[in-house]
Order: structure tokens, then C-alpha cells, then sequence
């Protein structure tokens, strides 16, 4: 998958994380052993746990962007901190970047958060026949497709909304 896909199923995925925090009604917050087991074999057999693997400068590209991002608040009031803060984030990027590893693990336990054990059996059935297999195979592809037919169609999209602006502009009188 492509960088940006990774990138796109990272989004995906955290704001589905806080959705299912939000809309969920309320569930065992702790749960069981086997159900982490389970859930974290799902998230293997659909790839989520690829999707991060194939991404960790990029996970670690946002830690340091945050770190970055929240040391130039400072920067922006108090030039003269330079020096300090190129300390402070040359020593916190390292200690940081760890927690990037943070984002599957909390996908595992969402998963297990939000499935019965009994429906965490049920999905792993369906993904280890061969329907379920090739629904893997054939959702990443059309996930690809989607996403180049989507930029496709939104360049033309694009051009058709600005040939239609100019069009307006001109029977106004506003340009030639």
C-alpha cells in the first residue's frame, strides 16, 4: 500500500477509535485475556497490524511533529529559547517515539472492547476461510482503486467547478 493509503488508514482508524469510544454503549472495560488474544489475531489477519508496521518513520514523523509543533509555541513568544528547546527536543524525540507504538495496541484492545469473545471466534472463522481471505486480498486492492479513482475525480471535479466559476466571472463581466 502507499504511504498516503497508510497514512489515510492511520486517520481512519484513530477517528474510528474515538467514535467507538463515543457512540459504543458502555462494555467491559477490561477485557479478558483471550479476548486481547483474539482481537490481536484479528488485527493481524486484516493487516491492521501491517498497515503500522509499514509506517513507523511516519508514526514517528508525528510525535515529532507534535513535539516540534508544542517547542515553537515557545519559540513564537520567546525567541531566546532556541538553544534550550533544541535541547529539550533533541531529548524528548527519542523518549517519545516509543509511544508511537502506542496506536495498534489500542486497536487490538478497541477490537476486544468492542466484540464478544464469541464474536471475535465468528470473524476469525470468516477471515480464515477462503471467502474471508479473499475479501482481504480484494479489499486492499479496491482500497487502492478507490483511492486513485477518488483523486481522479476530484481533479475533475476541481476543473469543472473552476471552469463553471469562470464561466459566472465572465457573464458578470468580471473577467475576459
Amino acid at each position: 500500500m502507499s504511504a498516503r493509503l497508510h497514512i489515510r488508514f492511520l486517520l481512519a482508524a484513530m477517528v474510528a477509535a474515538a467514535f467507538l469510544n463515543v457512540a459504543a454503549p458502555a462494555r467491559a472495560q477490561t477485557p479478558s485475556a483471550n479476548a486481547l488474544a483474539m482481537a490481536k489475531e484479528f488485527v493481524g489477519i486484516m493487516g491492521i497490524g501491517r498497515q503500522f508496521e509499514g509506517i513507523p518513520n511516519q508514526l514517528e514523523s508525528i510525535t515529532t511533529r507534535v513535539i516540534l509543533q508544542s517547542a515553537s509555541l515557545y519559540l513564537n513568544s520567546n525567541p531566546a529559547l532556541m538553544g534550550d528547546l533544541k535541547d529539550i527536543v533533541d531529548a524528548l524525540v527519542p523518549e517519545y517515539q516509543a509511544r508511537s507504538a502506542e496506536m495498534p495496541v489500542e486497536i487490538v484492545r478497541l477490537y476486544a472492547t468492542h466484540f464478544t469473545e464469541a464474536e471475535l471466534k465468528d470473524l476469525l472463522a470468516f477471515y480464515k476461510s477462503p471467502l474471508g481471505k479473499k475479501l482481504i486480498v480484494e479489499n486492499d486492492a479496491i482500497g487502492q482503486l478507490t483511492a486513485k479513482r477518488t483523486d481522479e475525480w476530484l481533479g475533475k471535479f476541481r476543473q469543472e467547478i473552476a471552469e463553471r466559476i469562470r464561466t459566472e466571472l465572465k457573464k458578470r463581466g468580471k473577467i475576459q
